[in-house]
């Protein structure tokens, strides 16, 4: 029996009904934690320890891993539930939880006990473009190079960095380093997603052994189709449900501006028309992407779990659409914020930070409005 086989034996993975529960019974706390965030750059230490608590960072990872295995339509109401609470933890919990599920489900049972082994839940942080280089050396490789926007890197104790070889005809690999082994950088002054940290991280011959790096090119080797899905559509819940999350709450929280909010002699804000009119569109908006988003999640989920067909096609209309929501979530909350005044200007208001927070997940490459370009070509080379 392998090491892997055995975690997988004692271990019950929770569901997701149970995961969102306890997100919500510890709302507050989370929630007490997001203004220090921004103002440090990073999760502060309660933040972290309510992370470690409810193991944010094993959500994706497969059972064998010790992980809770959350196919990709839960995943998008796991971090919904999260980024409603506090987006610090959803931002860099997609990041350590989305590098735990890529460990758990291709690392060889020695790297996958070398990392999980210790540590129920550790924290990695990941960067997926290759921008350093690896040199093959007895027992593993040494890397080289500097890597950006590695989400929560400051307090990970790991990160799963790509790199490409540093010779004539290069293969990639990704490798898992401590961060105690490199130089972590403070090079994070952004207007959103201020409290995620995401600065760059740079190794200098730091050996990695080979039991903890992964050929990318080789199908996982545990977990379920799911872990062989492309970059775009294996992170497409997670990026949902951030942005889903930040926009819920910005409109709960303009409810609650709007009852006591006035601007000059015209009375309350929550009496004007014209703001309910927005503020009704708006919140049907969201919905109408949430469940198309959820809808289409759970068709992945269902070909992956079903052996069903999943090609070229299928994967350029979920990353459409994870494009398309994410614009029109978005959207939607901007055409409120022009009602809210200046109040919602400080930044002891949630409203500003839930703004700035969705604008920011917009920018993440998995948003791109370039998916519905290519999404476009798609339909007009059906015949």
């Amino acid at each position: 029996m392998t090491m892997t086989t055995s975690r997988m034996g004692s271990h019950v993975a929770r569901p997701i009904e149970q995961l969102v529960s306890e997100i919500a019974a510890l709302h507050s706390q989370f929630d007490a934690t997001a203004a220090e965030s921004e103002e440090l750059g990073d999760a502060p230490p309660a933040l972290v320890d309510l992370m470690r608590q409810i193991r944010v960072p094993m959500i994706k990872a497969p059972l064998e891993a010790g992980g809770d295995r959350l196919l990709l339509a839960d995943q998008c109401r796991y971090f919904t539930a999260l980024s409603y609470s506090n987006p610090t933890a959803a931002w860099t919990g997609f990041n350590h939880a989305g590098a735990a599920a890529a460990a758990g489900s291709r690392l060889s049972d020695e790297g996958v006990e070398l990392l999980f082994g210790s540590d129920p839940s550790p924290f990695l942080a990941a960067v997926a473009l290759p921008t350093g280089t690896f040199t093959r050396v007895d027992g593993g490789v040494l890397m080289n190079g500097t890597w950006n926007y590695a989400s929560g890197v400051r307090h990970a104790d790991w990160a799963m960095l790509t790199a490409i070889e540093a010779v004539e005809q290069p293969t990639v690999t990704l490798a898992v380093i401590r961060t105690a082994d490199a130089t972590v950088h403070g090079d994070w002054n952004v207007m959103a997603l201020k409290g995620t940290g995401s600065v760059s991280i740079t190794a200098k011959d730091v050996f990695v052994p080979a039991a903890l790096t992964v050929d990318p090119m080789e199908p996982p080797k545990r977990g379920g189709a799911m872990y062989g899905l492309n970059y775009p559509v294996f992170v497409s819940g997670e990026n949902l449900g951030f942005t889903f999350g930040a926009c819920t709450r910005f409109i709960d929280e303009l409810v609650v501006y709007a009852r006591g909010k006035s601007r000059g002699f015209d009375g309350r804000l929550a009496d004007r028309g014209a703001f309910q009119y927005e503020l009704g569109r708006s919140s049907q908006q969201l919905k109408a992407v949430q469940a198309h988003a959820l809808a289409t999640l759970a068709e992945v989920d269902d070909a992956m779990e079903h052996g069903g067909e999943f090609n070229a096609r299928h994967e350029a209309g979920v990353t459409a659409m994870t494009a398309y929501c994410t614009e029109t979530a978005v959207s939607a909350i901007s055409r409120l914020m022009s009602f809210a005044g200046a109040g919602a200007l400080f930044n002891t208001s949630p409203l500003q930070r839930c703004f700035r927070d969705a604008q920011g997940s917009a920018q993440h490459l998995v948003a791109s409005n370039q998916s519905l370009d290519k999404y476009g070509a798609v339909l007009l080379a059906d015949s």
